[in-house]
């Protein structure tokens, strides 16, 4: 085909073209680029000085952007803030309140007991007098701190120790649900008791194993105040023993405490696992050959000019403003893998260009060979993370914006750091120089005329390598020795395409049943105080939550239309499949029914409620409506409802949508919320959001492939083989129990960078490889890329294994995905596309090079060196090199 090759001829030519002519650049001036590259990176990690870290779970990890956080300033901007006198739980705007609370378990299996609830008093009793020390020397105790109703502390769960209910214990008619209590009325507790609970047949509670307890905080209360008593409360927690009870704990800040010393605590495992990445990339280039040709030290090479790029990143980012993030652990093991991944690149095409005559002119082959693919996989790995700086989600923006620019710097280190280093390499490797000592080195030949022993031989001689056979490390010759001999025989052929057929049927079935969600407990370890606390509650409780309908608009209360108006939204929303028929909290009806109620006037109506909330049994309905300061309209109102019990996130995002659907299609305006809604919308968000970073991702691969390798027939490759890796990635959660959640969406995201490493490297190489066979340009692709993949992929799993041993959520997530996405990528690169290119590649390019490589696979160990440029030695000896030398060393390579 050409007429459609001829673009790619164009583009290519163009860009090997530029990128020759700056190889040849940094090829005179190493030392310049080299030092300038540096010096860049460490000023612009003199950022960090204003490194921040925000451990703030929920505001890190939900959408920040919501309807909920919406709904909640309004909520908050117009009814009153009663928690210092007349508090209830239903009446919380904040999923993040303040709070301390206690999930007691009798240790005799059953809590309906005088003896048991009156040890729950006990311990009540206890943790209401326990006292810290503010750093201004006051003595602070929960009564200091406590939400108050009725004039006391105010604790969700005190009718378990309140005497009428001891009576009905000991009765044995203890009513449930609904407790009715003659002095505040009905009391609804039912979310207070483990839904293991039972009744007897006439209603009466017979047992009940776990209670749950509720110590809510005053939001007018000193920020050390609360913080020196919650720190006693941990420690108080920890240290109390009964022979009654067992107790678990949380307070408002744990997650976040306990997410900071998770991740903090993993940190060792993350050194680790870079550590073998270093030492893997030292050993794949590792040479057996002699000391002259030996490239270990340019692993380490690479990998600090990632390490630079990380540094200078995070001091970009950091002088910005932008947080510093949990996930944001994650990205220096990412940069160090695209780093490898790149630097193995420049070495196979440095391995390709030793049979140019200088060192300028391998410079400008090594950087025209491997730029293009180069700057194909970061120009995509820089757009799939910045799809997702957008996104609500406070971590996935951080996470993206702190890797995308780590990789453009990964990018710049590469063809600046790495290749001036690639670069006197070259020098000291033509100059034939010991590889650790840089001391001039005879050849093997001369000392074993010499007689020297075989010891120094080995030793102490060496010379330059005339191909790519001595130019390349042991490791580098596996791929070219495996692969071929799989891909390019028809009984492996078609076993491959039936695998891949099933790995994508298994894929999209995945894809189908994801499960959505993140569930705090995910974010502690195992062995922490409030693992055990989230573990019980999510595990021994009933899913559900009271949801309130609320308006802001001012209506007329003693019209009849209005009640009916109300009534029709509370039956429509019990009426639904969502919501518990049978609850209800409607202040209207309650005072309408009172003794209280006048509706002769709005004025007579509003004075009438003003007396009828100074009756105990009706103080908590206050919070819900709002009057204005002339006392004769009523602005602002709510009521609410029960979910029904639900069964996973997914019903808890479903019913959240339902409740919003009543309220919008309600004939009076009105919304509805809970302070639950704040984490359900990650349930409701996460997928959509998921779905349009990866496809905004998957654009950006066409486009770029559609610019930097403009052939139809690879744009269809590439982004079909991209699809297909992160179909696997998507699906295969499905079957190691990993949700979708805003963790393992920056997670997905990352995946696409690295597929597309993967698949676009080997296209690259197949479109460039001479000859008109197509069995043997896939040959030759996989020889020239065959290696920086297998490398690259390797080097990331050999890190990446190491994560599991820890206990941190985010990094076994990020380890289980990681290897997904490397599998699947190495799988779809050396298996899959060249099988389909075996078959139907298209045909090769005529590209005229600004230097001509004189090797190949075909035709290894064919040509004649010729004489070397004199020129090509170490700038600080050049001086030192007299022409006989010259003519000697280049004897001695001949022979």
């Amino acid at each position: 085909m050409p007429q459609v090759n001829f673009l790619y001829e164009f583009v290519e030519g163009k860009f090997g073209s530029l990128f020759a002519r700056y190889g040849r650049f940094v090829a005179r001036h190493p030392w310049h680029v080299l030092i300038i590259a540096v010096v860049v990176n460490l000023a612009l990690g003199i950022g960090m000085v204003r490194f921040r870290i925000d451990i703030d779970a929920e505001h890190v990890y939900l959408p920040q952007d919501s309807q909920s956080k919406k709904d909640q300033h309004l909520i908050e901007s117009t009814f009153p803030d009663l928690t210092g006198r007349n508090y209830n739980p239903l009446y919380d705007v904040y999923f993040d309140s303040l709070w301390a609370r206690v999930i007691v378990r009798a240790k005799s299996g059953n809590l309906l007991s005088r003896t048991s609830l009156e040890a729950v008093k006990d311990f009540n009793t206890f943790l209401q007098t326990m006292n810290a020390t503010a750093d201004d020397g006051t003595i602070v105790t929960f009564n200091d701190i406590c939400a108050r109703a009725y004039g006391i502390c105010a604790v969700d769960g005190s009718i378990f120790w309140n005497n009428e209910f001891l009576a009905a214990v000991d009765a044995g008619n203890v009513t449930f649900p609904v407790f009715v209590s003659s002095i505040v009325g009905n009391v609804y507790y039912a979310l207070n008791v483990d839904k293991s609970a039972t009744t007897d047949a006439n209603g009466f509670l017979k047992q009940m194993k776990y209670i749950h307890l509720n110590y809510e905080l005053r939001k007018d209360t000193s920020d050390d105040y609360i913080k020196k008593w919650m720190d006693a409360f941990v420690d108080h927690m920890e240290a109390y023993n009964s022979d009654k009870l067992d107790i678990a704990y949380g307070h408002h800040t744990s997650i976040d405490e306990e997410l900071d010393r998770n991740v903090t605590g993993d940190i060792k495992w993350f050194a680790v696992t870079i550590l073998l990445m270093v030492l893997y990339a030292c050993l794949a280039t590792l040479s057996i050959r002699d000391v002259v040709s030996q490239r270990a030290m340019l692993g380490l090479a690479g990998i600090s000019a990632a390490a630079l790029a990380i540094f200078a990143s995070f001091g970009f980012c950091s002088a910005i403003g932008l947080e510093f993030v949990s996930i944001v652990g994650t990205v220096p093991f990412l940069i160090i893998g695209i780093g490898i991944d790149d630097m193995f690149l420049l070495l196979s095409a440095l391995a390709g260009a030793q049979g140019e005559a200088t060192v300028e002119d391998k410079m400008a082959t090594t950087l025209q060979t491997s730029c293009v693919s180069i700057t194909i996989s970061s120009l995509t790995d820089l757009i799939a993370f910045m799809s997702g700086a957008g996104s609500s989600f406070i971590a996935v923006r951080n996470f993206c914006v702190y890797t995308g620019v780590a990789v453009v710097f990964c990018y710049l280190n590469n063809i600046t750091i790495v290749t001036a280093a690639l670069t006197l390499n070259e020098r000291r490797v033509d100059a034939n120089r010991h590889f650790f000592t840089c001391r001039r080195v005879k050849t093997e030949q001369s000392l074993e005329v010499e007689r020297k022993s075989r010891s120094y031989i080995i030793c102490c001689s060496g010379s330059p390598p005339s191909n790519r056979e001595e130019a390349e490390s042991l490791l580098d010759k596996f791929p070219r020795w495996l692969f071929p001999k799989i891909v390019l025989k028809l009984p492996f052929k078609i076993v491959i395409i039936l695998l891949f057929l099933g790995y994508l049927a298994a894929g999209i079935y995945g894809c189908v049943h994801l499960k959505q969600g993140l569930e705090f407990t995910q974010l502690v370890q195992e062995d922490s105080y409030f693992y055990k606390y989230s573990d019980l509650l999510q595990t021994k409780f009933k899913r559900q939550y009271p949801i309130s309908f609320l308006t802001t608009q001012t209506y007329k209360y003693t019209d009849p239309n209005t009640t009916a108006l109300i009534d029709g939204i509370l039956s429509t929303a019990k009426a639904n499949d969502y919501f518990d028929d049978s609850f209800e909290s409607n202040w209207l009806k309650v005072y309408m029914a009172s003794a209280y109620y006048d509706g002769t006037s709005e004025l007579n109506f509003i004075n009438g409620f003003k007396s009828f909330i100074t009756n105990p049994k009706f103080t908590r309905y206050e919070n819900d409506i709002v009057i204005d300061s002339s006392g004769t309209k009523i602005t602002a109102s709510r009521y609410y409802v029960l979910s029904r019990v639900l069964s996973d996130s997914q019903e808890e995002g479903k019913m959240m949508l339902k409740a919003r659907e009543i309220a919008k299609n309600a004939q009076m305006n009105c919304l509805a919320f809970s302070p639950y809604f704040d984490v359900f919308e990650q349930y409701v968000s996460v997928l959509g959001q998921t779905l349009q970073s990866v496809g905004i991702a998957l654009a950006a691969v066409f486009v770029v492939t559609c610019l930097l390798m403009p052939h139809p027939v690879l744009i269809i490759f590439v982004t079909v083989a991209v699809t297909m890796i992160m179909v696997g990635v998507f699906g295969y959660m499905l079957y190691v129990d990993i949700a979708l959640s805003a963790i393992t969406m920056v997670q997905l995201i990352m995946c696409i960078g690295f597929s597309i490493d993967f698949t676009a490297h080997i296209c690259h190489g197949y479109i460039v490889a001479p000859g008109a066979d197509k069995n043997l340009r896939v040959e030759q692709a996989i020889d020239e890329v065959g290696a920086p993949i297998f490398h690259g992929a390797f080097s990331s799993l050999c890190g990446v294994v190491i994560l599991f041993a820890a206990t941190s959520y985010i990094f076994k997530t990020f380890a289980t995905i990681m290897c997904f996405v490397l599998l699947f990528g190495i799988a779809h690169a050396l298996l899959l596309l060249p099988v389909v290119l075996s078959w139907i590649g298209p045909g090769h390019l005529k590209l005229k090079r600004e230097v001509t490589p004189q090797n190949s696979q075909r035709n290894r160990n064919t040509f004649d060196h010729g004489v070397r440029n004199e020129g090509a030695v170490m700038d600080d000896e050049a001086s030192e090199t007299s022409p006989n030398e010259i003519k000697l060393r280049n004897n001695e390579r001949r022979q």
